[in-house]
């Protein structure tokens, strides 16, 4: 594989000294009430948990595109889950002041339509609003509009774990030691390289619902971690990509992507089919939330575009996009 969607670390990191400056100097923390936890879910669920339950109507709104593990912390706590497709059903949806809506800067491009939206509903409709920059850690100008902001370390960067919570109330700050078995499958994998670590690491967090803290592993590499020139890199890719695709970047300029999404109608398992068999591993590969129709969500393929690639391999990808395009039914002779 030559480009995962995790990433490998050097097998010297741990006699490697720091590099860089801390991550938490380019985020909006601006005087909120912040905590670090072990992963975003992990973030979501203290934001829950530090709201009083008279506060709280019990139903909660996500994106019919997200991932699954986004419904897990609202389903443990008895939370009713609805799903929307797109931000013009949040008018007409009946939020209410009790009501949790979270909204994803999908991708790392700002979500400006939702935030429009929920701006101009009036008091009386606006719920607890959930702002995910879980994908948008390198993106300006996010993570100052929701009541919560999540951020989550580990999807650009190669740490097994670290999040941060930023609220515009008090935290519940009581959070139990480290997940070990899946910090250790986690880092071990990314250092070997083994797929079978590393999904062994996922299956014992998805098995997992406490909240707890950030390792001293994920610490210890983070404070290693070359990430300045990631931001330019990835924007630069992306911009590349879109180029030789032929089609629009998303909203945001100076968005630093996770990866360019492409929605396809039909035959999106056969495009991540043959990106996996040419060494290209999407950066997300989303299973559907419980309870979200098929029809709704459709199929968005995201196309990989990390600092680690250059141009051979983005024309590489570009060619294997185009060629798979040519072949669908939809496109054929146009």
């Amino acid at each position: 594989m030559k480009f995962p969607a995790e990433f490998r670390l050097p097998r010297d990191i741990l006699q490697a000294p720091p590099v860089s400056g801390h991550l938490l100097g380019i985020l909006p923390l601006d005087g909120r009430f912040s905590l670090s936890v072990g992963t975003g879910r992990m973030a979501l669920a203290t934001a829950l948990d530090s709201l009083p339950p008279s506060r709280m109507s019990g139903r909660a709104w996500l994106p019919s595109l997200c991932c699954a593990s986004l419904a897990l912390p609202l389903l443990r706590r008895g939370f009713e889950v609805r799903f929307y497709s797109s931000p013009d059903e949040i008018s007409s949806s009946g939020t209410a002041p009790g009501d949790l809506f979270l909204y994803i800067h999908f991708c790392g491009f700002p979500n400006r339509a939702a935030e429009r939206v929920l701006e101009a509903l009036p008091a009386e409709k606006r719920p607890i609003i959930v702002e995910d920059c879980a994908h948008a850690l390198f993106t300006p100008g996010v993570g100052t509009f929701g009541d919560f902001v999540l951020y989550s370390f580990r999807k650009l960067l190669p740490v097994p774990d670290g999040a941060l919570l930023l609220s515009r109330i008090p935290l519940k700050t009581e959070l139990e030691p480290p997940l070990e078995a899946f910090i250790s499958a986690k880092t071990l994998g990314m250092i070997s390289g083994s797929r079978e670590l590393l999904l062994r690491g996922e299956e014992l967090l998805d098995g997992d619902s406490a909240v707890r803290a950030p390792s001293e592993a994920g610490r210890f590499i983070l404070e290693r971690t070359e990430w300045v020139s990631i931001p330019g890199a990835r924007r630069n890719n992306c911009r590349l990509l879109a180029g030789l695709l032929g089609i629009p970047l998303p909203s945001g300029r100076d968005a630093v992507p996770l990866g360019l999404p492409v929605r396809t109608e039909k035959g999106g398992a056969e495009l991540e089919r043959r990106l996996r068999a040419a060494g290209f591993e999407p950066p997300l590969s989303w299973e559907l939330p419980p309870g979200v129709p098929q029809a709704r969500s459709g199929k968005v393929v995201i196309l990989p575009c990390d600092e680690r690639m250059e141009e051979n391999s983005l024309n590489q990808l570009s060619a294997i996009y185009l060629e798979w395009k040519a072949s669908q039914p939809l496109y054929q002779g146009g």
